[in-house]
């Protein structure tokens, strides 16, 4: 079976539980970390599909991160020729660019856990009809994007209405941290409240964050396994 083409814009954003999840269905993973290869050049020929994790920078910083214009290509070509993909937060944001849609900051940053309403179009969906009305997900995210032209909108929150999209039939577009384990939620709350990205105090501070974590994370890594494991079968069914 043709492996799984895996795009990490920094190395310490992963693709989490997704990982043993592919694995499970007998797909390889091919890991381009751009953090330590920011020359690579990667092709989607010989893939059975595309995952693009997430990263601090921002979909638009292609002048800083010359490497975003080679995931925007990747994205393109994937959905281009059927080819599954996921993208999560900047991946997501990288795939509505890559549509044609406006990327820009959104009104209120999303860091932490936050309600989330599934779409009326989740309930027909292959990987999301498993959400309840309401959830609440861990998000991480300063931007945004406008849902691009055909993409069928999945899920909503009430400071950011365009949270996850499918176009055609296999890519996904998930601005919220389905893949997350602990360990990641620790690491990130270590690295952006030394680099002054959280709060000191109140929904965004180092502190909420992880005591909502105890609260949601058995909820999360449930959603986690279901909306993944089937992205999985996708691919696995597709290569």
């Amino acid at each position: 079976m043709k492996p799984v083409l895996v795009i990490r814009n920094v190395s310490y954003e992963t693709e989490g539980l997704l990982e043993p999840l592919l694995r499970e269905q007998g797909l390889d993973l091919d890991i381009v970390d751009f953090q330590r290869e920011p020359l690579a050049q990667p092709a989607l020929d010989g893939y059975a599909g595309l995952v693009v994790m997430g990263g601090p920078m921002g979909a638009n910083d292609t002048e800083r991160f010359p490497h975003l214009q080679a995931v925007e290509r990747l994205c393109a070509e994937a959905m281009e020729r059927a080819v599954p993909l996921a993208g999560v937060c900047l991946g997501a944001q990288i795939m509505a660019k890559t549509l044609g849609s406006e990327v820009r900051a959104n009104p209120v940053r999303e860091v932490g856990w936050y309600d989330l309403a599934a779409a009326e179009a989740a309930g027909r969906d292959p990987l999301f009809s498993g959400l309840a009305a309401q959830e609440v997900v861990l998000q991480w995210h300063g931007d945004t994007f406008d849902l691009p032209e055909g993409a069928v909108l999945l899920a909503s929150s009430p400071d950011c209405p365009n949270q996850a999209f499918r176009y055609g039939e296999n890519a996904y577009a998930i601005q919220f941290h389905l893949e997350i384990l602990r360990p990641m939620i620790e690491e990130w709350v270590r690295r952006d409240a030394a680099r002054g990205w959280l709060g000191r105090e109140g929904r965004i501070s180092a502190e909420r964050i992880l005591a909502d974590t105890r609260i949601h994370m058995a909820r999360s890594m449930e959603l986690g396994r279901q909306v993944y494991s089937r992205f999985a079968r996708l691919i696995a069914a597709a290569g």
